[in-house]
């Protein structure tokens, strides 16, 4: 009877080891599995990121659209757009897949772009680097920078465009000008010195007669005999004349 017994507990006893070994190999596994999930890197882009492009409208109603597809270990995005006989096109590159919310939906990424694309006339014209406000916090590797276009454009902005504020500016005035003075400058008169005179010749008035009468009458009654005086006074005033 202690034989039986003694054969049951070594049964027991290796039924027991055996599911101690199973139980902790199963646990072992699912460590394994869990630190191969929390070390999984993000993978490159596929050929078709997304089956269908994304379509749009400018603001000048040219017609767009949006393919989004894998080059190496980048995602290449061409814009495609035309208008009345008008078409062009500009390919943008980056790393979108870095971004974890971009992995959760890749469409929306694109989406956002679009958005801002839309609000420009030619959608190849706007900024050179479009970085969508769902990984705004994400590294720079992620963001979709400009790479080339056809016809070639050259001013291209830097940056995607700032937000207009809602402040108005204040206008400045204007610096005033001096006012203009209204009356010129006069001008010196020059005064041109004036011809001499020519002398005057002064003309001494001849004696009238009686003035003659009166010194020929006076020279007679000094030289001349009393009776002679009337013929001496004649002939002085002849002589005068």
């Amino acid at each position: 009877m202690r034989a039986v017994w003694s054969v049951a507990l070594l049964i027991a006893c290796f039924i027991g080891t055996i599911n101690a070994q199973a139980h902790s190999s199963h646990i072992n596994s699912n460590r394994g599995n869990n630190i191969e999930s929390t070390n999984i890197k993000p993978q490159p882009p596929k050929e078709n990121v997304l089956d269908e492009p994304i379509s749009f409208n400018t603001k000048a109603k040219d017609a767009c659209s949006m393919v989004i597809s894998g080059q190496n270990n980048s995602t290449k995005l061409r814009v495609s757009c035309k208008n009345k006989g008008k078409t062009y096109w500009c390919d943008f590159l980056g790393k979108p897949y870095l971004c974890k919310a971009y992995n959760n939906n890749p469409l929306h990424f694109f989406t956002q772009i679009k958005w801002d694309m839309r609000k420009l006339h030619n959608a190849c014209q706007g900024p050179q680097v479009y970085k969508p406000h769902m990984c705004r916090s994400a590294s720079d590797d992620v963001q979709m920078i400009f790479q080339s276009s056809f016809p070639k454009i050259s001013n291209l902005k830097p940056t995607q465009a700032p937000k207009k504020s809602h402040h108005k500016l204040q206008h400045q005035p204007k610096p005033q000008q001096p006012a203009k003075s209204a009356s010129k400058p006069v001008k010196p008169v020059v005064l041109k010195p004036a011809p001499p005179r020519k002398p005057v010749k002064t003309i001494t008035p001849r004696p009238t007669v009686a003035q003659g009468e009166d010194q020929s009458t006076k020279l007679a009654e000094e030289y001349c005999w009393e009776s002679l005086q009337g013929v001496c006074s004649y002939l002085i005033s002849w002589f005068q004349n």
